[in-house]
């Protein structure tokens, strides 16, 4: 039998009777992450953890030798590219090669948004941890880099539930692109922070998740505000899913709580436009 309830009913019927849950992370990204963190950890233990997986160390290489790092010689091996990068670069990137992996969809409209999506994830999270370190907040680059990337993890999630019950024999489903566009722009800051606590998630995360288009919370956290300037410099750039060159980022409140000069955004307006080549 097919049902007639609304897109938001069978979503949320959906997942409260499969349990379909979206992995955050994976489990080399972590494992690498507690490598790094430990105080003895040897540079052929990280080489070794990444070569384990032909995706993963493609995904490093292909960043490495991307004209964001501004390399000019041409990294072959992880090793090289541990040199150039430094440990901790490395181990985000592996996270983003790792996270790729999730922004598919069955749906070829739905595949669009998809593509789009990931766009504005890494941009978010590469250009966002460029910023992070011009401003000096090179203690808070690892944490804007993983919340740049699943700021909008609720997006994510909503076009996977809607991708499912498009091909499901039970559910009645024909979404058009504008109108998936605007089911997640409306759900996806509630549904990335009940993700992301059900996953116990740091709070940082779920909270930027929730609150990254509300400039009048939490102005007192770097980490969010940095965030916010990335998603907004996107969306100015059309890095993703919308565009509105009309953005002025030198009056967001983010951007002055930080005292970004224009010179500086400026510039980050071209490094983004570099990152996206990442993905």
């Amino acid at each position: 039998m097919v049902t007639t309830k609304s897109i938001l009913e069978q979503i949320d019927d959906y997942v409260r009777e499969e349990g379909f849950e979206l992995p955050v992370f994976e489990k080399v990204s972590l494992r690498l992450q507690s490598l790094l963190h430990s105080d003895d950890f040897d540079i052929k233990d990280v080489e070794k953890l990444i070569l384990h997986d032909q995706v993963l160390a493609g995904g490093v290489l292909r960043a490495a030798n991307s004209s964001f790092f501004g390399g000019l010689k041409e990294i072959t091996t992880i090793k090289d590219a541990i040199v150039r990068l430094g440990t901790r670069q490395v181990a985000d990137l592996v996270m983003l090669a790792a996270e790729r992996n999730k922004y598919q969809a069955r749906d070829p409209e739905l595949n669009k948004l998809v593509k789009h999506l990931w766009q504005h994830a890494v941009a978010c999270a590469v250009g966002g941890q460029w910023l992070a370190r011009k401003l000096n907040y090179h203690d808070k680059a690892t944490e804007v880099f993983i919340g740049g990337l699943i700021h909008d993890i609720g997006k994510l999630f909503l076009l996977k539930m809607i991708d499912h019950l498009q091909v499901s024999e039970q559910q009645n489903f024909n979404l058009s692109y504008d109108l998936g566009r605007e089911l997640i722009d409306v759900l996806h800051a509630e549904k990335g922070y009940e993700l992301l606590q059900k996953w116990n998630i740091p709070d940082v995360y779920c909270r930027i998740a929730r609150d990254h288009h509300d400039d009048m919370i939490n102005a007192g956290s770097t980490t969010m505000m940095i965030v916010r300037v990335a998603d907004r410099a996107c969306v100015k750039l059309g890095i993703g899913c919308r565009h509105d060159p009309s953005i002025v980022l030198a009056t967001l409140p983010a951007a002055v709580n930080l005292r970004m000069k224009e010179i500086l955004l400026a510039e980050f307006e071209i490094m983004l436009e570099d990152a996206i080549r990442i993905a």
